[in-house]
């Protein structure tokens, strides 16, 4: 009997000394690695485009497209921007004709100057979401609209020998005929607020730019006053966002971003009366369509 005890011992202990070997680990290549990372990736890509991206169209009017090539001034960061949507209409990219599909957001530039412009900007309305103004002419009129100021109908006349056939309506805001979501101000836009304010209204969200004067933008570039030279400059009722482009180059503001919501006007006309007459301040305010909008104001004040 204790020989065979000492034997059930024995073999107990042996059994714990003799634990099993640790199993030896597995090396997976690293190229299968690498195949495996590329199928994943190729899923989450297939999953991503079965999202649609949303739809947009860059239309042009009557125009000199200088907003629309503002946008490629911005180089790689607007064709990085175009990745993430599906960019129907851009004449200035690409020739393809427009299918005419719904849009998400259409960005419209110029006046509607002819029966065909018209047309276009209507049938974008139609199938759009939201239409958002892009730049001063299709916001205020811009300079186009100074021949509403001056003689009219008769300023062809010092343009086109010959008159008839050509089409010579009054030059007149966007939002006349259709419902504008919202504006890009400007002469031209100002690209970087276009980046900002772009993913917003992808989201079907309005933006609001800030209603602060061009006057805090030079205050930040350390510029000198303009009008403290008796330069005229309408900064203080303008909207700012533009950087201050124009009087850090010592050129006076001139309105092209429209006018503040909360912009002096009464203030300004007698800030300015000191170096400049009340007709040189009519005509300032013609270039960039701002003096229907000053008209307007002082109506209601």
């Amino acid at each position: 009997m204790a020989n065979e005890t000492q034997i059930k011992i024995k073999v107990r202990v042996d059994g714990i000394r003799k634990s099993k070997p640790a199993p030896t680990p597995v090396l997976v290549p690293a190229k299968k690695i690498a195949v495996e990372e590329a199928v994943f990736q190729e899923k989450v890509a297939q999953e991503e485009s079965q999202t649609p991206k949303p739809k947009i169209a860059i239309v042009s009017l009557t125009s000199c497209e200088g907003c629309q090539f503002a946008l490629l001034d911005l180089g790689e960061r607007f064709l990085d921007l175009t990745n993430q949507v599906e960019l129907v209409d851009f004449r200035l990219l690409e020739d393809e004709e427009d299918p005419g599909t719904e849009l998400d957001v259409v960005f419209v530039e110029g006046n509607p100057m002819t029966d065909e412009n018209e047309k276009t900007l209507l049938e974008a309305r139609k199938r759009s979401k939201l239409l958002v103004a892009l730049g001063n002419c299709a916001a205020m009129g811009g300079i186009p609209e100074i021949k509403n100021y001056q003689e009219g109908k008769n300023t062809i006349k010092h343009v086109y020998k010959y008159i008839q056939g050509i089409d010579n309506k009054e030059v007149k805001e966007i939002d006349n005929y259709v419902k504008v979501d919202f504006v890009f101000p400007g002469c031209p836009i100002t690209a970087e607020e276009f980046l900002n304010y772009v993913p917003l209204l992808l989201a079907g969200k309005i933006p609001n730019i800030p209603d602060n004067p061009v006057c805090v933008e030079c205050k930040k570039k350390g510029n000198r006053c303009l009008l403290l030279d008796k330069k005229p400059c309408f900064g203080p009722m303008i909207l700012g966002g533009c950087d201050a482009v124009c009087p850090s180059a010592r050129m006076g503001c001139q309105g092209c971003r429209g006018l503040r919501p909360t912009g002096n006007v009464k203030a300004m006309r007698m800030a300015l009366k000191q170096f400049m007459t009340d007709e040189e301040f009519e005509n300032a305010t013609e270039i960039y369509g701002l003096r229907d909008d000053i008209e307007e104001k002082e109506k209601k004040s």
